[in-house]
């Protein structure tokens, strides 16, 4: 598994689908395509950030029901007042994130178990819940499946000890 490296990442609103569940049949992947499909009805997309963002958002009892939050979407240049019907907006918080590069979309589990021992491990780092338990993956420029790059990166909110 890659090397994970600490960065700041700034706030940013995106806009997408939302899925409420465990995503025990492969409903994400589902909800990405469904995005693509809708993806003319994100208004004020910001185009300069060549992203998508999948967000997962943890309710405090995720350990005993393992259902969580889940927003596949696109950056925007402003919060919206009004979403067409189906749309979720979500605000990633500014802050200090462990990062993990995943070279495929096979190996997400295993990124996710990588970056989550390395936080647990980490002599100066500690998990930062302060903004909500909430994690992320960034699909920026090098994920291009049809291309033969499924490269993108996992990101998990952390703090110094």
């Amino acid at each position: 598994m890659p090397k994970i490296e600490v960065q700041s990442h700034p706030e940013l609103t995106i806009v997408g689908l939302g899925y409420r569940g465990k995503n025990q049949a492969g409903e994400i992947p589902q909800l990405w395509g469904q995005l693509m499909v809708r993806a003319d009805e994100v208004k004020n997309r910001d185009f300069a950030v060549h992203a998508a963002y999948g967000v997962s958002i943890m309710e405090p009892d995720y350990q005993e029901t393992m259902v969580f939050d889940y927003i596949a979407g696109f950056p925007v240049l402003d919060a919206a007042d009004e979403l067409p019907e189906g749309l979720f907006q979500f605000t990633i918080p500014e802050g200090q994130y462990a990062v993990i590069t995943c070279l495929n979309l096979k190996s997400i589990n295993q990124a996710y178990e990588s970056i989550f021992r390395w936080v647990m491990d980490s002599q100066n780092y500690a998990l930062d819940l302060s903004r909500g338990d909430i994690y992320f993956e960034l699909y920026g420029e090098e994920f291009m499946p049809d291309q033969g790059s499924e490269k993108f990166y996992i990101y998990m909110p952390i703090k110094e000890k």
